[in-house]
């Protein structure tokens, strides 16, 4: 390799490091941008001061805090306890020790608040400070933060609000209500008894024993949901998500990332090149992608997927079922409601526990392979079109016949009994008894 090649390919590495840095909000352009900062030079000075408000308090708390790290905890008194730390970095140390003496918190009282802030907005040299709040308040308090450029931890308290720009956010045992908010970092809610709504970006979230309904919004990241006592809203572009133990119902809109669900309520599911894994669906399943297999299992309402190039393969289905794809097979075992499958360009097998429901395959270019439960009555009418039907039932056809297309018909003299129909071209059909009983 050329020199100049080398020396492009570390240019554009360079830039690429410098561009994240100030994408995730580690460096910030300012008049007074501390260059080396990111690097950990120059000199540091720390500053700490503990304060105990007392009794009595307001019902609210709200932090405003420009970058640094918010730390809240519940407990059982009646007072409040502050810890403010502020870290100041400057070239010299006698400037940073002038810097840090600037650095001020203002505590305020006024329409049922607490509110806490900082004069960092007012100084000069704001880019080059930290500060960081730590407060045990009351249980009983509705806790509010602002933050940016650190990480938010809210512990035991009534409800927790949190605006972070880019930061951890951590949300613990909280009573009431929650919403959580941050960029490029992670997102933590857990033991929260009520509602909470979660919005971050190019970072995942994690969210466990939610007592009331959850919505999450991300991006190219992760979201990981285990215990929810309402509905689970989850959305997100490239994002890998799971669900598990969510009581009612749960929608996710995702892309180019796998879905696992487990042990939910009724499940709609839509994206596009996106696998879908669901089990233990209590109630509908309802799910739309392309080019990613979709496998059910455990579906106690109707199940209905509609994909372009992608297998789908389902077991234990209670209700109906509506499939539409392409360019991949259908494997459907284990069902009993009405079943409706449109495909081309792939193989179909159906293996149902009993025929009390019909039966609708419209096939092009695939095998259709049905597999007939043991003593089961229904009317069967099978076309193939350029192909062949092969019958591997005991009784004799009512029709068998084969010029160019092939048909059987057989038990038809039942008018009342449920329609199975099967079509296909070009390809074959085989109707055999099943060798698995249900």
């Amino acid at each position: 390799m050329k020199f100049r090649e080398v020396l492009l390919v570390v240019v554009l590495i360079l830039a690429g490091f410098v561009i994240f840095q100030f994408k995730t909000g580690k460096w910030d352009l300012g008049s007074d941008w501390v260059w080396f900062e990111g690097f950990g030079l120059g000199q540091e000075v720390t500053a700490e001061e503990q304060t105990v408000i007392p009794a009595p308090l307001p019902a609210a708390l709200e932090i405003q805090n420009g970058r640094g790290t918010v730390e809240v905890r519940g407990s059982d008194q009646d007072i409040a306890q502050l810890t403010f730390r502020k870290t100041v970095w400057r070239r010299r140390k006698e400037d940073a020790d002038a810097l840090a003496a600037q650095v001020r918190y203002t505590m305020t009282t006024a329409g049922g608040t607490l509110t806490f802030t900082t004069n960092r907005a007012d100084l000069d040299r704001r880019n080059a400070i930290e500060t960081t709040f730590i407060l045990t308040v009351p249980k009983s308090m509705a806790v509010r933060v602002t933050n940016a450029y650190g990480p938010v931890h809210v512990e035991d308290v009534r409800e927790a609000t949190v605006r972070n720009s880019h930061g951890d956010v951590t949300a613990l045992d909280i009573t009431g209500p929650c919403v959580l908010e941050t960029s490029y970092e992670d997102v933590e809610a857990d033991a929260i008894k009520g509602g909470c709504k979660i919005v971050n970006s190019h970072g995942d979230v994690r969210a466990g024993t939610i007592g009331g309904d959850l919505e999450v919004a991300t991006s190219y990241a992760r979201i990981r949901v285990d215990g929810v006592g309402g509905k689970a809203d989850l959305s997100g572009s490239n994002t890998d998500v799971e669900a598990l133990r969510v009581t009612g119902a749960v929608t996710v809109d995702t892309s180019y990332e796998k879905v696992v669900l487990d042990d939910v309520g009724p499940a709609k599911i839509m994206g596009h090149n996106m696998a879908v894994k669901a089990e233990n669906v209590r109630g509908d399943l309802e799910v739309r992608t392309s080019y990613e297999p979709v496998h059910a299992e455990g579906v106690a309402g109707r199940f209905i997927v509609e994909a372009n190039n992608a297998s789908v393969a389902a077991d234990r289905i209670d209700g109906a079922l509506s499939v539409k794809t392409s360019y991949e097979g259908v494997s459907l075992t284990d069902f009993s409601g009405e079943a409706t499958v449109v495909s081309h360009n792939g193989r179909i097998t159906l293996q149902p526990r009993d025929l009390k429901s019909g039966i609708d395959v419209r096939n092009e270019y695939g095998d259709i392979d049905l597999f007939w439960p043991a003593g089961a009555k229904a009317r069967l009418e099978a076309r193939s079109k350029g192909g062949s039907v092969h019958w591997g039932l005991p009784d004799k056809p009512d029709v068998d016949e084969s010029n160019g297309s092939s048909l059987v018909k057989a038990y038809s003299s039942d008018a009342a009994a449920p329609l199975v129909f099967l079509s296909t071209t070009y390809d074959t059909i085989r109707i055999q008894e099943s060798p698995r009983k249900f």
